[in-house]
């Protein structure tokens, strides 16, 4: 290694790009004569050489940023997207933000001039429908392929969302008020797992528009319609600006989305179907520290309720730090969620995201949570239930139109509580819950994805008069081989 790169000194010199990244471009070594260009050419190639060396010693090389784009993992055809503390779509805007922000608003006093302010971005519309099938090995006799959640019905067709978006963008590029908003709807058989207390569902669970059926034992329908966000937003530009929503939208907590388009996989993770919320109602805001950092900050009435069921409110609190290779994001919630507001509950969620070079894209997660007087040990007596886990992710683009995927979960409900909410130690051992996902998503049009997967899932939970918690509490693991077709209009 040390001669090569000794004889390389004499044939190479470091050229600074724009950028502040370098490349190295050859040069023939002519050892003639020496005029001064050519003796500061010499020392340039001893200053290399010096580094050169310096691996020969161990010395830690420095590795330049890429300056390449690595797989998307998401719907649209586009350059892979850092962790968002938003969960919001790829929006189609139908007006432009006012400004000639070339110049800068602030220099050419945009404020008096009546072009920006209350103007805001764009109005957009956003809609698709996600349906699929998903064959499970065992065929299970309730069609059920639980534990599993979203397309959690067995060997048969599912529509799991007619989904739209109507809202409208503010302007956070300028230095005036502006003022938007956001309404969602979806409409299908993942209805029930985004349904609010207080909006689709009353305090008790039952539904209020949705009506009866084979779901929650009886309780509600197959298919069904929610609302999940429906807030306005409000730019305010205060510093480098903050963003405050005010009403119902999507949590910040985690890393796998609601919305198909969002997601990489058709199934999901143990960890956001059982460990996190999906909605939350109340205020958030979001404050621009500068180029990398962001920082949201809230107040909300705990999960997924839309009205406050015991007077408590939850704080909401995150922030998300990126650059041109990688971002990294933590968020936590912490609030009393019981009925009567007594029994704290506390969630924390980190991810990381990196990009490996051109084609491959890293992503890992870690969620821990905890709820006071959320189980009762073997005396019976109340105690504090645990969850927690690791996820995995790594993709690869493998053409403009293919990407694969590969997701490993590790998903450790201690106590029963939360995956199949049995918190008696008496009754229910174990709960540790394992999946490998292994998927594809091809893109045959810009407005088609079909996403097959083939999924394996393991537990040692142990029940009182089950054998597992698959295939109807009579097995310990699932297969599942699945593929669902989203069209976006």
């Amino acid at each position: 290694m040390g001669s090569s790169c000794r004889f390389r000194m004499w044939r190479e010199h470091l050229v600074l790009t724009g950028g502040g990244r370098g490349e190295i471009r050859s040069k023939e070594c002519r050892m003639s004569h020496y005029p001064n260009w050519r003796l500061l050419l010499l020392a340039g190639a001893l200053m290399a050489g010096r580094a050169c060396f310096a691996q020969d010693f161990g010395v830690e090389p420095v590795v330049l940023t890429p300056s390449v784009e690595a797989a998307p993992v998401a719907f649209e055809e586009v350059p892979v997207q850092n962790i968002e503390l938003t969960d919001s779509i790829q929006q189609t805007n139908w007006g432009e933000p006012c400004g000639n922000y070339d110049v800068g608003c602030y220099d050419v006093g945009c404020c008096n001039s009546g072009c920006c302010g209350a103007e805001g971005g764009g109005w957009f519309f956003d809609s698709w429908i996600d349906q699929g099938y998903t064959a499970n090995f065992d065929h299970p006799a309730s069609n059920f392929n639980t534990p599993m959640t979203f397309n959690d019905r067995a060997d048969e067709y599912q529509m799991n969302q007619l989904y739209m978006a109507l809202g409208k963008d503010v302007d956070d590029q300028n230095c005036c008020w502006s003022f938007g908003g956001r309404v969602d709807l979806l409409y299908g058989s993942d209805y029930f797992f985004t349904t609010a207390r207080g909006l689709e569902t009353y305090t008790d669970g039952s539904q209020k528009w949705n009506g009866t059926g084979p779901r929650a034992a009886g309780a509600a329908a197959l298919y069904g319609l929610a609302m999940p966000q429906m807030y306005a937003e409000v730019f305010v530009p205060v510093g480098n600006g903050v963003k405050v929503k005010f009403g119902h939208f999507y949590t910040i907590m985690g890393y796998e989305s609601v919305m198909a388009p969002q997601n990489f996989f058709y199934s999901h993770a143990y960890t956001m179907q059982y460990g996190e919320p999906f909605t939350h109602t109340g205020v958030l805001g979001t404050f621009d520290m500068g180029e990398h950092l962001t920082i949201n900050a809230g107040v909300v009435n705990g999960w997924d309720n839309f009205n406050n069921p015991n007077g408590q409110l939850s704080a909401l609190l995150g922030f998300q730090y990126s650059n041109d290779c990688s971002s990294l994001s933590y968020s936590l919630i912490n609030g009393k969620e019981d009925v009567d507001g007594q029994n704290n509950r506390f969630l924390q969620s980190l991810v990381y995201t990196r990009k490996l070079g051109q084609y491959w894209t890293y992503v890992f997660q870690s969620d821990f949570g905890l709820e006071e007087n959320g189980k009762l040990d073997r005396n019976f007596q109340s105690d504090t239930a645990f969850w927690y886990g690791i996820n995995q992710y790594l993709y690869y683009k493998y053409t403009d139109k293919l990407d694969l995927g590969v997701r490993l979960e590790w998903f450790r409900d201690e106590d029963n509580a939360r995956v199949i909410a049995i918190p008696i130690e008496l009754l229910s051992t174990g709960g540790n819950y394992y999946e490998m996902t292994l998927g594809a998503n091809w893109r045959p049009r810009d407005f088609i994805n079909i996403r097959p997967e083939i999924r394996y899932d393991w537990s040692n939970v142990d029940l009182a008069g089950a054998q597992g918690p698959y295939n109807d509490f009579m097995d310990k693991q699932m297969w599942t081989a699945a593929f669902d077709v989203i069209f976006k209009f």
